[in-house]
């Protein structure tokens, strides 16, 4: 595969992002909401986890010798269409670009209680999408 080692690199990082952000959940939405730091640690951590799949999902796109994605979200769609993730999954973790986009541009206020409640999701979300990237690559 074309930037293997990219792809490698980029997933170990995105490991060690998803295991800091299991760490940085606080047992409630309460002490979330009370420590500014926790949330601005686990905004950031979030954004960095999502601009990394959006790098694999580049790399591997020209990989399959498949056009740029026209926008983030519809990278993990493409993705499906080349047989790296279900449509299922691919439809489940491309809204994950929407929080990104609002994380990183502040299109709107954000939200605390939908950032705390995607921590789980995403932690879960994107430790499948290594899984499938994995795959692809072991293959």
């Amino acid at each position: 595969m074309t930037n293997l080692s990219v792809v490698v690199d980029k997933l170990i990082r995105m490991h060690q992002y998803i295991t800091e952000l299991q760490a940085l959940k606080p047992e409630s939405y309460q002490q979330y909401n009370a420590d500014h730091k926790t949330r601005y640690a686990v905004e950031r951590v979030m954004q960095l986890v999502v601009d990394l799949a959006l790098d694999v999902n580049n790399l591997l796109l020209a990989h399959y010798q498949r056009p740029p994605a026209s926008d983030y979200y519809n990278s993990f769609i493409d993705l499906s269409e080349c047989d790296v993730f279900e449509i299922q999954f691919a439809l489940a973790i491309a809204p994950s670009t929407g929080l990104r986009n609002r994380l990183v541009h502040e299109y709107e206020e954000i939200n605390d209680k939908v950032v705390y409640d995607s921590i789980d999701v995403m932690v879960d979300m994107y430790n499948q999408y290594m899984e499938n990237v994995n795959d692809i690559l072991n293959q």
